[in-house]
């Protein structure tokens, strides 16, 4: 019997696996819920609003129960769970938004500083509301490289985009960001 906050325990993970390959409605169900608590504020973060998260979720999670019976190592199981609902955000993405991907000259790039001195009352919900406010190309790349830990090389393969590309993205989202902070700390003083 799963908890009532639907996290799935590796114990039960097992079991439900079984029984979302012999396409058991209450495994498929609790596998689910399991699933959607862990992965929905991923799809938040590439999609508008909580209905287009949930779209992008129901088809990651079709495409993972048709797949299921093909994947054979469960010791991996969660991350192949995340692979297939990026991959689902970025098709997402590309069907419901027009994204354009120029490339970048290395020479153009100009690197900032990883830290940001934040103020002190800038909340998470002002940080993943300013990310939702950069540009829709620049957001998906800083969310795969910085909250989904994709290496440039992976964003790059993912996008079919140069590397340079994925790499300035990074950057000009972390600018951009820390000129909101810097405009906060500015409001204060």
């Amino acid at each position: 019997m799963p908890n009532r906050d639907h996290r799935i325990t590796d114990e039960e993970l097992d079991s439900l696996i079984e029984g979302c390959r012999n396409n058991d409605i209450q495994a498929q169900e609790q596998f689910y819920k399991g699933c959607y608590k862990r992965f929905i504020p991923l799809c938040l973060r590439y999609a508008d609003d909580l209905d287009g998260a949930a779209i992008v979720f129901n088809n990651a999670m079709l495409r993972i129960f048709r797949n299921l019976d093909k994947y054979k190592n469960e010791d991996k199981l969660m991350a192949w769970v995340k692979t297939i609902i990026v991959n689902c955000c970025l098709d997402y993405m590309k069907k419901t938004q027009s994204l354009k991907f120029h490339p970048i000259q290395e020479e153009h790039q100009e690197s900032i500083s990883d830290k940001t001195d934040l103020p002190d009352d800038v909340t998470v919900k002002e940080i993943r509301q300013w990310i939702h406010e950069l540009p829709k190309t620049t957001a998906i790349v800083f969310n795969l490289f910085i909250y989904e830990g994709y290496t440039h090389k992976e964003i790059a393969q993912l996008l079919d985009i140069a590397e340079g590309t994925s790499k300035w993205h990074v950057n000009e989202g972390r600018k951009m960001l820390q000129k909101r902070c810097f405009q906060k700390k500015q409001e204060k003083s």
